[in-house]
C-alpha cells in the first residue's frame, strides 16, 4: 500500500479521482500528471504499475514542483497570519470571522462566522 499525501492508493477508483482528492491538485493538474505519465485519467488503479504509481510522486515534486498537502495548507495559514499580524482589512475580517472578500453581511454571514 502506498501513501502519498495523505490519500490511500490500494483503493479502486479512478486516477483522476485520487488525483483530484489530494489537497491543492485540481482537475486540470490532475489529467496534467496524467498526460504526462502516458495513461488514461479514467484507468482503475488496479490496473496501473507499480512503477507508475511511484513515478506521480516524482513528477508532483520534481518535474512540475506542486505544492500540495500540508505544504500548500502551512502557506495559506501563514499568509492569513501575515495578514493579521499586519492589521490590513483583510486580516480584521479574518480574526472576527466574517467573510472577507467583500461579500454581503447582512443575511449571508452566518455561515462564514459560526464555523
Amino acid at each position: 500500500m502506498l501513501i502519498l499525501a495523505n490519500v490511500d492508493w490500494s483503493s479502486n477508483k479512478k486516477l483522476i479521482n485520487l488525483l483530484k482528492n489530494i489537497f491543492g491538485l485540481g482537475y486540470h493538474r490532475a489529467n496534467l500528471i496524467c498526460s504526462s505519465l502516458g495513461v488514461d485519467p479514467n484507468i482503475k488503479l488496479k490496473d496501473l504499475k507499480k512503477e507508475d504509481i511511484q513515478s506521480i510522486n516524482s513528477i508532483i515534486d520534481l518535474k512540475y514542483k506542486f505544492v500540495i498537502d500540508m505544504d500548500l495548507k502551512k502557506n495559506v495559514y501563514d499568509n492569513i497570519q501575515l495578514l493579521k499580524n499586519i492589521k490590513s482589512y483583510k486580516g480584521v475580517r479574518h480574526t472576527y470571522k466574517l467573510p472577507v472578500n467583500g461579500q454581503r453581511t447582512h443575511t449571508n454571514a452566518k455561515t462564514q462566522r459560526w464555523k
